[in-house]
This record gives structure tokens, sequence and C-alpha cells, in this order.
């Protein structure tokens, strides 16, 4: 299936890209590693008119850490870079753990964070772990630029809110406090398909009483979501199986998953409340054993 005909322009600075935006509006898309927009275009779910690469701009893709400012990933870093860098690895391990769950090694190596972010798929791999993480995405238009929280970013399927000038350009995660623990699960029918249910969970601990806790969740919402109602149960509490299990069962009541081809929503309320319970287990494990 061959795809359809377009104007492709390659900007070299962000405020051309941005430029172009402004003028072409709707009729353009801007493209990255270009593993979902393609994807669309050849099936014709999509037809811009114009495509905007991303590829010429410099200093996009990277990740950079530092001890006081904590991680900042550019928003054409791939994902398979994102699975085996070792800083994320080690002090943010969750989100290497979702970027590994993503499709094929091929796909990891050509897709972007951005990209799969703005791509807004309810089921988006790194939004439930990058969420839980407390995560910041920055964007750039003509007009300046903005930060924003990652839950605020999403608007609907396949929908943002980014304004029609406006690029997301990197993400952003402080430091998380000594005795914090974080787990993204999932389930697929295949491990490389995409999530029937996802679950991201950050737990920081005091003792063993929990000071705080995200609760993330993917594919059984419009758009990825936070699990607020469950993370009050276990917050400021010792978190024991009673808790865990009533937390799980708040979680799934939280969630709005539709019937579709891939699965039936009260079997995603099922899977969810078994898999927020083992998140919550999980990450409290690592926040006592101290891994971050």
């Amino acid at each position: 299936m061959h795809l359809p005909k377009f104007d492709y322009f390659a900007p070299r600075t962000i405020e051309e890209a941005c430029s172009l935006l402004s003028k072409y509006r709707e009729e353009a898309r801007v493209i990255a590693g270009g593993t979902d927009l393609l994807a669309k275009m050849k099936h014709r779910r999509l037809l811009p008119s114009y495509l905007i690469s991303l590829k010429n701009i410099p200093d996009l893709d990277y990740i950079h850490y530092d001890e006081e400012g904590g991680l900042r990933i550019g928003a054409l870093a791939t994902i398979e870079s994102i699975k085996t860098s070792p800083v994320i690895r080690r002090r943010f391990g969750i989100l290497a753990q979702a970027a590994g769950l993503m499709g094929s090694v091929a796909i990891r190596n050509q897709g972007t964070i951005g990209g799969n972010l703005c791509n807004a798929a309810p089921s988006a791999e790194t939004a439930p772990a990058l969420i839980s993480l407390g995560t910041k995405a920055k964007i750039v238009g003509l007009s300046g630029e903005r930060t924003i929280t990652l839950e605020d970013f999403f608007a609907g399927p396949g929908v943002t809110v980014l304004q029609a000038d406006e690029i997301l350009t990197e993400v952003q995660i402080v430091n998380l406090p000594p005795r914090s623990g974080g787990v993204y699960l999932k389930h697929s029918l295949r491990k490389m398909d995409i999530a029937l249910v996802g679950v991201g969970v950050v737990v920081t601990l005091d003792g063993e009483s929990c000071t705080d806790i995200k609760i993330a969740l993917g594919a059984v919402a419009p758009t990825p979501i936070r699990a607020r109602k469950a993370e009050s149960v276990i917050r400021g509490q010792v978190p024991d199986e009673g808790l865990m299990e009533k937390a799980a069962q708040i979680a799934s009541a939280e969630s709005h998953p539709i019937d579709d081809i891939r699965s039936r929503a009260e079997y995603r309320r099922q899977i969810l409340s078994i898999l927020t319970k083992q998140g919550i287990e999980q990450a409290t494990k690592q926040a006592k054993l101290g891994s971050w």
C-alpha cells in the first residue's frame, strides 16, 4: 500500500518548524520517527498534505541527567535509547521498563519519546510510567515556551493540548526521594502488542509508611489517567494486603474502559485491579530495598 502524496519540509530550527505548523495548521503533521504516523497514512486513516520533519533540528535527541535538576529527555530520543540508558535504568527504572515493553527492537530504534506521547494513544506505553514519575512536558511555540504536567498534556484519544504552532521538545523528571520504587506492568496478547491495560506505580516510603504514591493507568480511559482515589487509600498508611486490595478495586472503578475488537471493558477492569495490586506490592518492595 503506497503513501498518499504530500509535501515534505525539513526545518533546521524549532522556530522554523513552528512557523510551518502555524502556516499549514490542520493540513500539516510533525514527523519524528514516523512509526505511528506513517502507518496511519498507509491505511488512509490520516492524510496530511504537509509533513514537517524534526530530524534536522539539532539538540532534540538527548538524555541529560544531573543531581540537582534531574532527568531531561529530548523529544527525538529513541525508545531504545531510553530502554538502554544506564542512568535511566539506575535512577528511573520504571521508564526503562516501560520502554522495553514497547513493540519490537526495530520499532524502538525508530520511534521517539516525543512521537509516542504526541500520538496520544490511550495505550501509549511510556505515558503511565512518565505520569507516575511526575513528569513535566516542555512545549515551544511562536509565542514562547511553557511547561505543563504530563497528565495535563492529553486531551482525548489522539489529541493533545498542543496549539497549532507548538511542538513538544522535552520531558523533565525531578529526582525521586530516597526509598522510592516504581514499576510498570502491562497486559497484552503478546509482549510486543500494544497494551490492553497498562499500570505505572511509584511509591515513596518513610519507615514503613507511604509518604507518596502515584498510580497511572493506560488503555482504560480516553487518555492516560491518574487513579487519585486509589492513591489516597495508600498515601499516609502502611501498605498492607488489605489496603493494596482496596486501592486496586478503587483504581478499577476509576477507569473508563471500552469494548473494542481487542478486549471487553469488564475484562480490562479485572486485569487492571490485578495489575494495580501487583504494582503497589512491587513498587513498595523496591522502596523498602532502597532501589533508588
